[in-house]
């Protein structure tokens, strides 16, 4: 067990703030807002007055044992608290296969195989990062690692992280992502300020990372300061389409090779951000809906990254719960294949009706999965709202295209979980049309596959210049189609 200890004698400091001072980050996916209760702490001496924050979301029973909203905690004197399940283990697919962990380059071994031109490939997610690092002359990618994106200490969303850049967090904000790439550069062998890193990522993550000002972009019009292809010291940052359509996407559409294919065919990023694209070789429309991150295991009650113990499959028989964790270990929360696969039990077992709504047996408490793992009717609700902006945005996409299921010739589906995706349970809460099951392609991290691609081959600059010029964004906001498509997918179909 991990412990913090301090003694701030003659000061009131806030809790989560002198965490970070300290490097500790904690997921806030309210962003600070006290509402969610994921930084909850454990004091073992010296807790504050339980205030408003720990009265709401706390039992009486937790705060008498200490436990308290860290985001809210105002701390003085000496205290102890017990830190949380690290995130830096999180379990991410980094692309479609090629590369090898790091940690088989352990003790130089793999430093005979480098040529002098090496180059490392990011993606940042607004969950998570993942960089590859590129021998450029030999074409191969050399080695993977993965962080959490320690920026969730400022909220799951980038609706979150705005505000917080907003507010004079900015410069942290950059700073918190430098030391993460900064990390993970060590742990490829290479040296950060002088290795070339080609940048993917949504359109708000590279504001962050370059210390942009975010205040055009969290209002109307929403215009971002800087998404063209770029340099910025030794970073190339990838072009993206628009400020909530990103680079990402650009390099989904070129990792996939829609761009070049004479069939049509979909991406979706299942991602926070809820970005899709239509179309081929012809022509590309593109959007984005505010699906939430409820898919990456934020705003769910027991809710957790892909780290270590979390609930990732599940089953329901006969009121009999099995379920997976990932790496076997002792639950510790669920993570987004987890939602999903609990989501369609609970609707195939009646337990959920069509209206999302729980069984009485179930609607005060939640339905137990395993120890200190429970869904609740509040987690439907979650699930109900990011499924039906997912799925409204790919029907008005789809409109909007002229074009219809059988035309569609495959689907991809990306994000941090899109190769352990249960299609079939996906399809039954309704999160994609059952028409595309056999249709469907996970790919994993495609974001990163494409900046994989430009690194091993920077003549792809023209492909990507004109996937992000010509591309055309449909806003949701200005479909009346997308609204009426809402209102009908609330509805969880029959299982």
């Amino acid at each position: 067990m991990d412990i913090f200890c301090k003694d701030i004698a003659g000061e009131k400091l806030n809790l989560i703030e002198l965490l970070r001072e300290n490097g500790v980050f904690f997921s806030m996916p309210c962003g600070g807002n006290g509402t969610c209760g994921k930084c909850r702490v454990r004091f073992l001496f010296g807790a504050p007055e339980a205030n408003e924050s720990d009265k709401s979301v706390l039992t009486d029973k937790e705060i008498s044992e200490g436990w308290r909203v860290g985001c809210k905690a105002v701390v003085t004197g000496e205290f102890a608290i017990e830190l949380p399940t690290k995130e830096d283990d999180i379990a991410v697919e980094t692309d479609f296969g090629n590369g090898r962990n790091a940690d088989e380059l352990k003790n130089g071994s793999g430093k005979e195989i480098l040529s002098q031109d090496t180059v490392i490939a990011v993606d940042i997610g607004t969950t998570t990062i993942a960089a590859s690092l590129v021998d450029r002359e030999n074409k191969k990618t050399v080695a993977t690692v993965t962080s959490v994106n320690h920026q969730r200490s400022f909220g799951a969303d980038v609706i979150s992280r705005i505000q917080a850049s907003n507010n004079g967090a900015k410069e942290l904000l950059k700073k918190t992502v430098e030391d993460d790439l900064r990390s993970m550069a060590s742990r490829l062998g290479a040296d950060y300020e002088n290795t070339e890193m080609i940048i993917s990522g949504n359109t708000t993550m590279e504001h962050l990372l370059l210390g942009l000002s975010c205040e055009t972009l969290g209002v109307s019009p929403y215009t971002p300061v800087d998404i063209s292809l770029h340099k910025a010291g030794n970073f190339t940052l990838l072009p993206g389409i628009s400020t909530f359509v990103g680079a990402d996407i650009v390099s989904g559409i070129i990792a996939c090779g829609i761009d070049e294919s004479e069939k049509i065919c979909v991406l979706i990023d299942l991602g926070t951000n809820g970005e899709m694209a239509i179309g081929n070789r012809e022509r590309i429309l593109v959007t984005s809906t505010a699906a939430g991150p409820a898919f990456e295991g934020g705003n769910i009650s027991c809710g957790v990254a892909g780290i270590p113990g979390a609930v990732d499959s599940v089953s329901i028989k006969d009121g009999d719960v099995s379920y997976t964790t990932i790496g076997n270990e002792k639950p510790s929360g669920i993570c987004g294949t987890g939602v999903i696969e609990i989501m369609y039990e609970l609707l195939e077992n009646g337990l959920v009706d069509e209206t999302g709504l729980m069984d009485d047996e179930y609607f005060d408490d939640g339905f137990k999965i395993a120890d200190g793992c429970v869904f609740t009717e509040k987690d439907v609700r979650e699930i109900q709202l990011a499924k039906a902006a997912i799925r409204a945005g790919l029907e008005t996409l789809i409109e909007e295209y002229g074009t219809d299921y059988e035309s569609i010739d495959r689907i991809f589906i990306a994000g941090g979980f899109g190769r352990k995706i249960n299609l079939k349970k996906a399809a039954g809460i309704g999160l994609i049309p059952e028409e595309f099951v056999e249709k469907c392609e996970a790919v994993g991290n495609s974001s990163l596959k494409g900046a994989v691609m430009f690194a091993g081959n920077p003549e792809l600059k023209q492909r990507f210049c004109r996937v992000s010029e010509e591309s055309k964004e449909i806003s949701l906001a200005e479909s009346a189609s997308f609204n009426d498509h809402y209102m009908d997918q609330m509805f969880f179909p029959e299982v």
